[in-house]
This record gives structure tokens, C-alpha cells and sequence, in this order.
């Protein structure tokens, strides 16, 4: 199992490209840069830090098919790719909507659409020549790259919802689950992916990665009340379907997601129990973390990215450094475990 983070860029560009070194002396083998509201731009981000890294991949995650043109993005990634080296991977996703679509007046719809569309067009321009293309939303006519990209850069599509996990079957090279982890949760994301490559004739991707808030703590009580805001907004924006593949009460579902539009996320928080936020993070103390993680893996996830939760780059470090050294030896162990009782 390969291990990643993603967190947002808050302070001096210079802090975090320390921070994405010093992950890769830890051993993570990924950073997923966010393409998220108004923070630092993660494509001059990932320029800046391509050059001082050497081993750990480097994700846009992600970028937004309705404020980035494929076009743009492809000429993006082709030259963030060729700055390091090979290591660059391309995630899109359509989310946000309430912090950045909406303030900016843009059409929220059609989201799987959009991000299928836009990992076909990337994909057809990084492949060379000129691309010819005709979507709904997006179009080239004879459009080509001034300079060789990487035909086999991986795309990934990021979501939660059905259509979308249904469009990362069927366009991309991985697909993103954001914040089910869960038998219940992972079954119901896989089971779309699969069908979604299974409608275009193609295997389902083999890449699954698994985004979750993971918090490692002695004291569950006080980190599962610190957690109630990041799975107030998980269910405010996440679809039905997909709090009720969680396992989640109908009523208990229907009243954070309206809290959350009506009055935001302090209030919606409010509402959120034990329940909901093991359904959507994993905290504990480092076995029971690791008994989760190790379990995403039989389940078919490839990848665990851990989500920084609000906080100072120095708090990220110690998250990180906990997480190497008390977390990923025992997913390890389990995993090894695993296989030879098999």
C-alpha cells in the first residue's frame, strides 16, 4: 500500500515546499497539492517544489473542470510532468461549490459529465498530434501541444457521488474516494468505478486511492469533537447516496445537510454524532488507525492520502512524523500478516 497527504497551502509558499520535502524523507510516496478556493496556486506550488524533490509523485488534487480548461490543464501538467522528472499525476474533481462556484456565479450541474470530458481531452492532447474532440462542454479542433508531453501521465478522477465514481471507471487512469472508509463505504465507490468502465468496455482502473482525515490520538473523546466541522461539511456537500451507502440515519442525514445550507458549518457540526465522523475519518490511537487502513487495503484501496486538518505547517509535521512512525510500520505488519495467513 502506498501512502500520500494532501493539505492546504495557507502560508509562505517556502513552508510548504520544506513540508513536502520533508515528507518525502519520511517516506510518503505521494503529495497531493490542492486546486481548491483561493488559496495558493498548486500548479506554481508544484513548480516550485518539482525541482528539490526527487522521489515522492507529485498530485494536483484537483484540478476543477469548471474553472480550468482541459486545454490549459494538459499544458499545465505536461510541463509540471517534465519539471519533475515523470512524477506528476493529474486529479480532477468538481468540488467546492458552496466556497467557490457559487461565490463566482458558475454553473454547479453535470458534474460527472464535466470531469470525463476534461480527462479525455487532457488525455487526448498529452498523447501528441493534434486532438480532435467534441463534448458537451469542452471542444478541440486540431489543438496541439508546442512540445512532447507524456503520453502515460496518470489522470485520476476524484468524488463521492455515483456518476462521478461511474466517470473515473470510464475515463481515468484512478479513481479518488474522498472520505468513505468504511466496508460499506468502499464497497459502494468500487461498485461504481466497476461499472462505469464496465458501460465503455474497459477493466476498472486499478488505482483506487482512499482521501481521509486521519487523526491519530489517545484521547478519541476530545479528537472526535474536534472532527465534527470536517464531517459537517463532508455531509453537507456529499450526495444522498452517498451518506446512505454510509450507513447513516435518514433524518440525522436530512437535517445536517439542511443546517449546512441554511446556516453553515459551526451549526451543522452541532449535529454531527460519533457515528458520522467514523463513517467519514478514522481517529484513534495508532492500532486502531492502522487496523482501518489495513482493512481499506483488503478492500481494494491502493493508496491511503491522509488529510491535514486545519493547522499550522509545523502541526503537519507532527502529523506526518506520527503517522510514518506509528502508523504505516503496523499497516505494514498487518498487511504481511495478512498475506501469510492467506
Amino acid at each position: 500500500m502506498k501512502f500520500g497527504f494532501g493539505h492546504v497551502p495557507a502560508e509562505d509558499h517556502r513552508r510548504h515546499v520544506r513540508l513536502v520535502q520533508f515528507a518525502e524523507e519520511l517516506g510518503f510516496d505521494y503529495a497531493w497539492i490542492p486546486d481548491q478556493t483561493f488559496h495558493r496556486d498548486p500548479v506554481a506550488l508544484i513548480a516550485a517544489i518539482a525541482p528539490v524533490t526527487r522521489r515522492i509523485r507529485l498530485g494536483l488534487g484537483v484540478a476543477n473542470p469548471y474553472t480550468r480548461h482541459p486545454a490549459t490543464l494538459a499544458r499545465a501538467a505536461a510541463t509540471l510532468d517534465e519539471m519533475a522528472e515523470g512524477r506528476f499525476s493529474i486529479g480532477i474533481g468538481a468540488g467546492n461549490r458552496k466556497e467557490l462556484l457559487q461565490p463566482l456565479g458558475l454553473d454547479d450541474g453535470d458534474a460527472a459529465r464535466r470531469c470525463r470530458e476534461m480527462a479525455e481531452m487532457v488525455r487526448a492532447l498529452l498523447a501528441g498530434g493534434r486532438a480532435e474532440y467534441r463534448g458537451r462542454y469542452f471542444q478541440a479542433a486540431g489543438v496541439a501541444l508546442d512540445f512532447p508531453a507524456r503520453s502515460g501521465l496518470d489522470i485520476y478522477i476524484a468524488g463521492r457521488g455515483p456518476n462521478v465514481l461511474a466517470a473515473a471507471g470510464a475515463a481515468a487512469d484512478g479513481a479518488i474516494v474522498g472520505g468513505l472508509c468504511t466496508a460499506a463505504g468502499i464497497g459502494y465507490a468500487l461498485d461504481h468505478i466497476r461499472r462505469g468502465a464496465s458501460k465503455v468496455g474497459r477493466d476498472a482502473p486499478s488505482e483506487v486511492v482512499s482521501w481521509v482525515t486521519c487523526h491519530l490520538t489517545e484521547n478519541k473523546t476530545v479528537a472526535v469533537r474536534q472532527l465534527k466541522a470536517v464531517v459537517a461539511h463532508i455531509i453537507g456537500g456529499a450526495p444522498v447516496a452517498v451518506l446512505q451507502a454510509a450507513g447513516l440515519p435518514e433524518d440525522l442525514m436530512e437535517r445536517i445537510k439542511a443546517t449546512y445550507r441554511e446556516r453553515g458549518v459551526p451549526e451543522a457540526a452541532k449535529l454531527v454524532t460519533p457515528q458520522c465522523v467514523d463513517a467519514f475519518t478514522i481517529v484513534g490511537d495508532a492500532e486502531e488507525c492502522a487496523e482501518r487502513i489495513a482493512a481499506l487495503r483488503g478492500w481494494g484501496v491502493t493508496q491511503f492520502s491522509v488529510l491535514m486538518p486545519p493547522g499550522s505547517v509545523e502541526q503537519h509535521e507532527e502529523r506526518l512524523r506520527a503517522f510514518a512512525k506509528a502508523i504505516i510500520p503496523l499497516v505494514a505488519g498487518q498487511n504481511a500478516g495478512s498475506r501469510g495467513r492467506g
